[in-house]
């Protein structure tokens, strides 16, 4: 187990027990050297595009840089769930939604407070504001049986990816802009209720499926043309099968456009254009 979440027989907990004689934890020079050499090799299509793309406002190359960097500090610094191509896709469509009145980003499971921090900044660069729902007191408890899409058991435990609503303020006034910020504690089930708006990005990372229905069910009715929903749970077989079913999305009106189904992480739900 790590972090709360049991792995099943395909997994290696010798990659967990073999002891670690380089510290790589937050702050390290490991993590820092890590960053850099995925900001270079894994995440570099990512980083090369978000230079390059063309957004509805002045966004200099220089200040687009200064951006990365920050956000790579961040990183260094918080224990976060996603990686820079993960949180630059989700930024990007926030800079394209610029300029929209009453921008609205919304975030559905905070964890430690990271992914917040960057989506705080990109959503005051763009001219919104982030509404975060969460918990704050880490997976709530269940009995939900979880597979990867390659087969491994999945188990999500009580408390898993927890991170305390005073923690991930702490973290946005250090690493965000808390100023474009609203949280809401507590169970989907209980705050959801409280967003009556409409909605241009958001950003899932909420790992049971209830909770990707309860999200899903409650913001993509309220998404605008033009937004779209990110799920970072594409890995689950549980939320490939939701997101496949036709009757489901019929309840919630039209059936979507969904990248990455079936062979990502990281989907994007966007309404299919009229």
């Amino acid at each position: 187990m790590t972090f709360g979440v049991s792995m099943g027989k395909g997994a290696s907990p010798a990659r967990w027990s073999t002891p670690r004689f380089i510290k790589r934890g937050t702050g390290t020079w490991y993590r820092k050297y890590q960053s850099i050499r995925f900001l270079l090799t894994r995440d570099r299509r990512a980083v090369v595009d978000f230079l390059a793309a063309k957004y509805p406002f002045d966004f200099p190359r220089s200040e687009r840089l200064r951006l990365l960097a920050h956000f790579t500090k961040t990183t260094n610094a918080v224990r976060g769930y996603h990686t820079l191509e993960e949180i630059l896709t989700v930024c990007h469509h926030i800079f394209l939604c610029a300029g929209r009145k009453d921008l609205t980003v919304v975030e559905c499971g905070a964890g430690s407070g990271s992914s917040t921090a960057k989506l705080s900044v990109a959503t005051k660069i763009a001219g919104g504001r982030l509404v975060v729902f969460d918990s704050f007191r880490g997976i709530p408890e269940n009995d939900e049986q979880h597979q990867l899409l390659d087969g491994r058991d999945l188990v999500f435990r009580r408390g898993a990816f927890k991170g305390r609503l005073t923690a991930v303020k702490k973290r946005v006034e250090e690493f965000g802009a808390p100023e474009v910020c609203s949280f809401h504690k507590g169970l989907f089930a209980d705050t959801l209720s409280a967003f009556d708006g409409h909605v241009d990005v958001a950003l899932f990372d909420v790992d049971l499926i209830s909770s990707t229905e309860q999200c899903t069910s409650h913001f993509y009715p309220r998404l605008r043309d033009g937004g779209a929903i990110f799920s970072q749970d594409g890995h689950l077989r549980a939320t490939v099968d939701l997101y496949s079913d036709a009757a489901y999305w019929a309840r919630l009106g039209s059936p979507p456009r969904i990248d990455g189904l079936g062979t990502g992480k990281m989907l994007r739900i966007a309404r299919r254009p009229h």
